[in-house]
């Protein structure tokens, strides 16, 4: 039996129209998106020296930031956006990363004094999303209206990182730590104007009160 594939052919030309259509629309969503995002952010870091790495032309970037803050050794910044210009890999990007991504970066020149993760619960499908989450005393808490579980090492450290976060847009923060042994405060959350402005000034503040 020989197979017709002339009935198929128009179905492949609109497949292919479609995702031509995709491809242009969604490189230059992707392309806004990115510049919003350095924009705002260099807008609140305001560094005096910058070094962006694009990630797949459409996807994202990676960036470092020098700043005049004595207290910051360097600012790092990851954007992973959902490749809105395939419109093949797209519904498979939405399952497996759930949406655009940022991470901010805070590395302090001096030793970093408390060790708090607070997570979205349930962002991680696998584990807790930290080393030894066993050696950190935990506890659920609801920050305006969203489930969050608090990994620390102490209770006051927990509170007060708690309270500089305080105010801030929930819904869009994923996962906000500060680490001794690496000297970092960290922050993955949802990239969004409003938020970038509000959070970068108190991860500088967060990071000079706990150095």
């Amino acid at each position: 039996m020989v197979l017709d594939l002339s009935n198929l052919f128009p179905l492949i030309v609109i497949l292919a129209g479609v995702a031509t259509l995709q491809f242009f629309y969604g490189r230059k969503l992707n392309l806004a998106l990115m510049k919003n995002i350095v924009i705002t952010l260099e807008e609140n870091l305001k560094p005096k020296d910058q070094l962006y790495t694009w990630l797949g032309g459409y996807i994202g970037f990676k960036a470092e930031y020098d700043v005049e803050d004595v207290t910051i050794e360097k600012i790092e910044a990851t954007l992973t956006l959902l490749p809105r210009h395939s419109i093949f890999y797209l519904p498979i990007s939405k399952a497996t990363l759930r949406g655009d991504r940022l991470f901010i970066v805070f590395r302090s020149r001096y030793p970093i004094k408390g060790d708090v993760h607070i997570i979205r619960k349930g962002l991680y499908r696998f584990g807790k999303g930290i080393d030894d989450p066993m050696e950190y005393f935990s506890e659920i808490v609801l920050l305006n209206g969203v489930e969050y579980e608090i990994f620390f090492k102490k209770r006051e450290d927990k509170d007060r990182l708690i309270n500089l976060l305080s105010g801030l847009p929930a819904e869009k923060i994923k996962h906000f730590s500060i680490t001794p042994s690496t000297r970092v405060v960290y922050a993955f959350i949802t990239p969004d104007r409003r938020l970038i402005q509000e959070l970068i000034p108190r991860m500088f503040k967060i990071t000079k009160e706990f150095a």
